[in-house]
């Protein structure tokens, strides 16, 4: 990283110099501890680590390479986002379903009271064209029977 900087804040402690020294594994250069110190220690640098992550040093560039805060905590987001429970998701697309589902009951209820009053009208308007037709269907054969025997009545 760029951004490491040279960390040597010497304070004065009892007539002292001490610094602050950034350690790391002698074997993996990975950044170990900080340590406040008069004199260097083996396998420490002056220069802070401060905003890598997982710092390693890097001897021949002189400075702390790893990710940055920024991308580490974007790196993570990302993972957060695609590492969902199985078992949630599962269940997050069953509850979808079933919205869905009582959504599409109120509308077919809504549509079958619609359908019912319709047919209702009609089976209405038919009655009263069968009860029509059948008034005047007996009214006409009455008519026919009165004409055929003139009036009289057979006795």
């Amino acid at each position: 990283m760029e951004n490491n900087q040279d960390f040597n804040s010497v304070q004065q402690s009892g007539g002292e110099n001490k610094t602050w020294f950034f350690e790391f594994d002698a074997t993996t250069k990975a950044y170990t501890r900080a340590v406040y110190a008069a004199t260097q220690p083996e396998n420490t640098t002056s220069i802070d680590p401060n905003g890598v992550m997982n710092p390693v040093w890097n001897q021949s560039d002189n400075k702390w390479d790893g990710q940055s805060i920024d991308d580490y905590l974007a790196e993570q987001k990302k993972n957060a986002q695609q590492n969902v429970d199985p078992q949630q998701q599962q269940l997050a697309n069953l509850l979808q379903m079933i919205v869905q589902l009582k959504a599409d009951s109120v509308m077919n209820k809504a549509q079958i009271a619609s359908l019912t009053a319709q047919l209702a009208k009609q089976s209405n308007v038919a009655q009263q064209d069968s009860q029509s037709a059948s008034q005047s269907t007996s009214q006409s054969t009455s008519q026919t029977t009165t004409a055929v025997t003139g009036g009289v009545a057979n006795v």
